[in-house]
C-alpha cells in the first residue's frame, strides 16, 4: 500500500500496513477500535490537519491530550527502535522521529499536568515524568515489539507489565546474589575449558553468559505457573554450557569427554559432544523439581527446531497436557540462522495449527551480531533476526545481555505469557562472541574492527560485579571468592577424572532415557511377528470403518466406494489398497498403538483411494471413519498437512521419538517431495541412533512409479534411501499387494524395538484390477520380504529369472501372460533393506535349471536400486547362471518427460527382461554385462 509509506513513514513496513489497516476501521467506526488507539489516531488527524507541526501553546487543552496520547502510544510501538541493546556500543540517543519536537510537542511545558487514559493506571503526571516513564520502559536495556499483537488483551497485558515496573524490577539482594553466581558458573566454566583444552573446539557461549541465568529465571518462573516438563533445543552455541549448567550434565562426564578417555565406540557410532542431548530433573531456584530435556542435534543448523516441537506434542499427549500448560517447550537460535533458514518459518507456521499446536513455544536467539564471518547487513534484509517471528506475530522481547537483570526480567515476562496466552515469544538476547565461530577460527580476519572492540570489553560477570560492588551487594573479595571456588571445583572434577576415582556416572535417568534398550542386529528383522487377524475381526473392524453417521451426506462417489468397501467385506470381492491401510490402522490402534498419519493429502489420499476422513457435502462436517472405534482403543490421528516438507517430517520425527508406542507415519504427496525434507532424513531418519542412540520407528509413505507424468511425478529416490542405510539402522520396502501393506505396517507396530520404514507405495497401483488381497491373506501367513513366483508350473522349465521390485511386476506378468512365455520366472524383492539374502538364495537355488539371471528396474541405471542389488544378488546368481541389467540408462533426469517417449522406452525394457525381440540400445550394453 503506497500510503502506508506516506502516512506512517517512521515504520517498517509491516507495521504500517497492519496501522494503515487499523486507521481505516477507525475512520469507518472510531467506536470500533481500541481506546488506546482511537486517542493515537484522535492526536494523529490533529497533527495531520495542520500544514505544519503548529506550536503547541496554540491548541486547546483537549488537543494538547490527544496529542500527547498520540505520542505514548508512538513510544509504545516503536520505541525498542532506540534502546539500548548493543554491550560493545554507545547508549544510542532517542531517534529522530521519536523526539517530541518532531512530533509538534516541543512547546509543552514540562511541568503541565496530563491524566493520560492508559499509561500507569491513568495518573496525573508531568509532562517530564511521562517522557521519563516512557524513555526508561521502551527505550532503556530492554527493547518490546508487541503492539502486533493481534490481540488487546495481550497487548494491555504487557503494558500493565512493562509499565508498572518501567521494565527495570527490583531485585533483592538474593536475586543478585544467585544471578552472579549463574554468571560465575558460566564464565568459570568456559574459561576453565578454554584453559586446559586449548585449540578443543567448544563453540563458547562468552558474550551471552548470561543466558544462564535467564534460564534458570525462566524454569523457575515456569515450575510456578504449572510446568513440570521443559523440552529444549538448540544448536551448538553455547550448548556445552547449558548442558553443565542447567541441564545439571555432571562436571565430570562432560571433562571426561574432553579428556577422550575410556569411551567405548561401536563402529563409527557416536557424534561430536556439542551435538548430544540429555535428559534430567533439574532444581527450580524456588525449589521446584522439573523434567528437562535437551533433545540433541546436527550442525544443521535450526534443523531441531520441529523436531523438538513434535517431541513436545508427543509428551503433552503421553502426559495427558490437554491445555498445554504443563510441557514446555524452548527453542535457542543463532541470529544468522534464525532469518536465514526457511525451517524456521516452517516451524513458525506449525505453531496455531490445532495437530501440531503445542501451546506456545519460548524462542530465544543468541544474536552474537555475526553468522560465522558475515556481517548482519549481509545477512538479512530487515532491521532484527528476529523479524521473521512477525509472521505469527509473536511478541519479541529484546534485550542487552550484558544486563543480566534486564535478561532476568525478560525470562519472567516471557514465561509468564507464556503460560497465561499459549502463544510464541521471542527474545532476542543482543550480546556478541568472544572468540571465533570456532575456539580454532581467528575472526579479526573479516572482523578486526568488531574484534578490537571485543578484546577491550568487560565481560558481563566483571560488569555486574562492579556493579553489585558498587551497590553494596557483595564486596570486591567476595565476588573475586566466587570465582575462584567454582575454578577449584572444576579442577577437582579434572583431577578425578584424570585419575579415574570418581564413581561412574548415571548419565540420563532411566525413565528420561529414549535411546534403544538393545543394539538390533540382521536377524531381529527377519523374526516373525504374529501381524494376520481373523476374518472375524476383519469382518468386525470393516463394520466400523465403512460406516458414516447417521443423516451424513457423502460425495456420490464416496458413497459408491464405501458400498463397495462393504461388498469387499462381505467376501463378495477382494481387498483394495485403500481399504487394507484403513485395515492396517484401525487395527493397530485396537491392540493399543496410537497412530498418527500426516501429509499434504492424507486424508482422502493424493490419488482419492483412501478417504480416512469424508466430508459431508451439505454441511462441510468432517468424519474420520477411523474414530468411531469401541472403547478401549488407541487415538487415530488423519492429519492434511501444511505444504511443508522439512519441518512435519521433523515434527513427526520428534513426535516418534517421544511415542515409541505408536505407529506414526509421513505421507509424501509425491515420492520425491520428500527432495524438501533431506535434511531431516539425512541427519535423523537415517543417522540418529547411531549418532545419538535416539530411537524412532518413523514410517515414510513415499508414492513411487513411472506412469509417464515426468521426472518430477515418478521416483521417490530409493537410491537415497538405500544408500544411507547401514549397520541396520532402517528399513526400505517397494510393496505390491494390499496385504503386504497391512502386514508391514502392523508388523512396524507389533515389533518390540523400533526403527524407521521407509515405504514406496504406489500409484496407478492403487485401483489397478490385479492389485488385491484376499481375506486369507490377510489371516493367514505375515509379511514376505521376497515373493516367489507362484503362476510357474515348472520349475525345471525355468531357464531366466527376473528380479524385480514394485509396479514393473504387473507389467512383466502382464507382457508374459500376452506373449505365452513359460521359461520366464519373475520374482518381487519387496524388502530392499535389511536385503533377504537367504530368502533370494533359496529361490536361485530354486530354479535348477535357470542359466541366466536379470535385475529389471524402471529407473535409470544410476537410480532406484541396481547399483544396491547388484552385488548382493550377482554374487548369489553366479554361481549357476549369468547376470545383467535390464533398465533405462544413467541419466542425469529420473524420468522422460514425454509420455510417449516413456511409454516406448518401458516396453522396451519389459520385452528385454522377458527375451522378447526388441532393439539393443548401444549405451546400455556396458551395464547389461555386469
Amino acid at each position: 500500500m503506497s500510503g502506508s509509506v506516506d502516512r506512517f513513514s517512521f515504520l517498517s513496513g509491516a507495521n504500517a500496513a497492519y496501522i494503515e489497516g487499523l486507521y481505516e476501521e477507525y475512520k469507518e467506526n472510531p467506536e470500533g477500535v481500541d481506546s488506546s488507539w482511537r486517542r493515537f489516531f484522535e492526536g494523529y488527524d490533529f497533527a495531520m490537519s495542520m500544514p505544519s507541526l503548529p506550536a503547541t501553546d496554540s491548541l486547546s487543552e483537549d488537543s494538547k491530550a490527544a496529542k500527547v496520547e498520540w505520542y505514548i502510544n508512538l513510544i509504545r510501538r516503536i520505541g525498542y527502535l532506540s534502546a539500548y541493546l548493543d554491550p560493545l556500543g554507545e547508549k544510542p540517543e532517542l531517534k529522530a522521529e521519536l523526539r517530541p519536537e518532531r512530533q509538534g510537542l516541543q512547546h509543552i511545558d514540562d511541568e503541565k499536568l496530563f491524566q493520560p487514559a492508559t499509561f500507569l493506571a491513568g495518573k496525573s503526571q508531568t509532562w517530564r515524568d511521562i517522557k521519563e516513564n516512557l524513555y526508561k520502559t521502551y527505550c532503556g536495556n530492554i527493547g518490546v515489539d508487541f503492539r502486533d499483537i493481534p490481540s488487546v488483551e495481550e497487548v494491555q497485558w504487557f503494558q500493565q507489565e512493562m509499565e508498572s515496573c518501567r521494565n527495570q524490577p527490583s531485585f533483592s539482594k538474593d536475586d543478585k546474589v544467585r544471578i552472579i553466581d549463574f554468571l560465575s558458573k558460566s564464565e568459570g566454566f568456559e574459561k576453565f575449558l578454554g584453559d586446559r583444552f586449548l585449540g578443543q573446539k567448544r563453540f563458547s557461549l562468552e558474550g551471552l553468559e548470561s543466558l544462564i541465568p535467564f534460564l534458570h529465571v525462566m524454569a523457575d518462573n515456569s515450575a510456578r505457573g504449572g510446568v513440570e516438563e521443559i523440552c529444549l533445543g538448540m544448536a551448538h552455541r553455547g550448548r556445552l554450557n547449558v548442558l553443565a549448567n542447567f541441564m545439571g550434565k555432571p562436571y565430570e562426564l562432560m571433562l571426561k569427554e574432553f579428556e577422550g578417555s575410556d569411551f567405548n565406540t561401536h563402529d563409527i557410532d557416536g557424534d561430536v559432544k556439542y551435538h548430544m542431548g540429555y535428559g534430567n530433573y533439574i532444581e527450580t531456584i524456588s525449589g521446584k523439581k522439573v523434567r528437562a530435556f535437551l533433545l540433541p542435534n546436527p550442525s544443521h543448523l535450526e534443523a531441531v527446531n520441529p523436531v523438538v516441537e513434535g517431541f513436545t506434542r508427543a509428551r503433552q499427549r503421553l502426559c495427558q497436557d490437554k491445555d498445554r500448560s504443563q510441557i514446555l517447550p524452548v527453542l535457542m537460535h543463532g541470529d544468522a540462522s534464525f532469518i536465514g533458514q526457511g525451517i524456521v518459518a516452517e516451524s513458525l507456521n506449525l505453531s496455531e495449527l490445532s495437530d501440531y499446536r503445542t501451546g506456545g513455544t519460548i524462542h530465544i536467539i543468541l544474536n552474537n551480531q555475526v553468522g560465522f564471518t558475515t556481517d548482519p547487513e549481509d545477512s538479512r534484509s530487515c532491521n532484527y533476526p528476529s523479524d521473521i517471528a512477525k509472521l505469527v506475530r509473536a511478541p519479541i522481547i529484546h534485550v542487552n545481555a550484558d544486563c543480566p537483570e534486564s535478561v532476568a526480567w525478560a525470562a519472567e515476562l516471557v514465561s509468564r505469557y507464556r503460560q497465561k496466552f499459549h502463544r510464541d515469544v521471542v527474545v532476542d538476547l543482543v550480546g556478541y562472541r568472544r572468540h571465533g565461530h570456532n575456539e580454532t577460527d581467528e575472526p579479526s580476519f573479516t572482523q578486526p574492527n568488531l574484534y578490537k572492540t571485543i578484546k577491550a570489553h568487560k565481560t558481563c560477570l566483571m560488569i555486574y560485579g562492579e556493579a553489585l560492588v558498587e551497590q553494596g551487594v557483595l564486596s570486591e573479595s567476595e565476588v573475586s571468592e566466587k570465582k575462584r571456588s567454582h575454578r577449584s571445583h572444576l579442577q577437582e572434577c579434572l583431577d578425578r577424572v584424570r585419575a579415574k576415582n570418581y564413581e561412574a556416572l548415571n548419565t540420563i535417568p532411566s525413565d528420561l532415557d529414549f535411546s534403544a534398550k538393545k543394539k538390533v542386529d540382521e536377524s531381529d528383522f527377519f523374526k516373525k511377528v504374529n501381524t494376520k487377524l481373523s476374518t472375524k475381526v476383519i469382518k468386525e473392524i470393516g463394520v466400523e470403518i465403512t460406516g458414516l453417521p447417521d443423516g451424513f451426506t457423502p460425495h456420490p462417489k464416496i458413497k459408491k466406494l464405501f458400498a463397495a468397501r462393504k461388498k469387499m467385506l462381505a467376501g463378495k470381492g477382494a481387498v483394495d489398497w485403500g481399504l487394507a491401510e484403513l485395515l492396517a490402522f484401525s487395527s493397530v490402534a485396537k491392540d493399543g498403538f496410537h497412530v498418527r498419519l500426516s501429509g499434504q493429502d492424507s486424508k482422502r489420499g493424493t490419488f482419492s483411494h483412501r478417504h480416512a476422513v469424508v466430508t459431508d457435502i451439505d454441511t462441510g462436517e468432517q468424519h474420520c471413519v477411523l474414530s468411531q472405534q469401541d472403547g478401549g482403543r488407541a487415538e487415530v490421528t488423519v492429519i492434511n498437512s501444511p505444504l511443508s516438507e522439512q519441518g512435519v517430517l521433523g515434527f513427526e520425527f520428534g513426535y516418534s521419538v517421544a511415542h515409541q508406542n505408536s505407529l506414526v507415519m509421513w505421507e509424501a504427496q509425491f515420492g520425491d517431495f520428500s527432495n524438501g525434507a533431506q535434511i531431516i532424513i539425512d541427519q535423523f531418519l537415517a543417522a540418529s541412533e547411531a549418532k545419538w542412540k535416539q530411537v524412532s520407528g518413523l514410517v515414510l509413505l513415499l508414492p513411487h512409479g513411472y506412469e509417464g507424468m515426468g521426472p518430477e511425478h515418478s521416483s521417490a529416490r530409493p537410491e537415497r534411501y538405500l544408500q544411507l542405510c547401514g549397520s541396520n539402522n532402517m528399513q526400505v520396502a517397494n510393496v505390491t499387494t494390499p496385504a503386504q501393506m497391512f502386514h508391514i505396517l502392523r508388523r512396524q507396530a507389533l515389533r518390540n524395538f523400533r526403527n524407521p520404514l521407509v515405504i514406496l507405495t504406489p500409484k496407478s497401483l492403487l485401483r489397478h484390477p490385479r492389485v488385491v488381497s484376499t481375506f486369507d491373506d490377510f489371516s493367514k501367513g505375515g509379511f514376505r520380504p521376497v515373493i516367489d513366483d507362484d503362476r510357474v508350473v515348472d520349475k525345471e522349465a525355468i531357464t531366466r529369472v527376473v528380479f524385480c521390485t514394485g509396479k514393473i511386476f504387473y507389467e512383466l506378468l502382464e507382457s508374459r501372460e500376452q506373449n505365452g512365455i513359460l521359461g520366464v520366472a519373475i520374482v518381487r524383492v519387496e524388502q530392499l533393506y535389511p536385503f533377504p539374502e537367504d530368502m533370494v538364495a533359496q529361490i536361485i537355488d530354486g530354479y535348477k535349471g535357470v542359466r541366466e539371471v536379470i535385475w529389471t528396474q524402471e529407473e535409470p541405471s544410476n537410480m532406484g536400486y541396481w547399483t544396491f542389488v547388484r552385488h548382493r544378488i550377482k554374487r548369489l546368481a553366479m554361481r549357476t547362471a549369468t547376470f545383467r541389467y535390464s533398465g533405462r540408462k544413467g541419466a542425469g533426469t529420473t524420468a522422460e518427460g514425454s509420455g510417449k517417449s516413456h511409454a516406448k522406452e518401458q516396453l522396451r525394457i519389459i520385452q528385454d527382461s522377458l527375451g522378447l525381440a526388441c532393439p539393443i540400445n548401444p549405451e546400455l550394453e556396458g551395464s547389461q554385462k555386469q
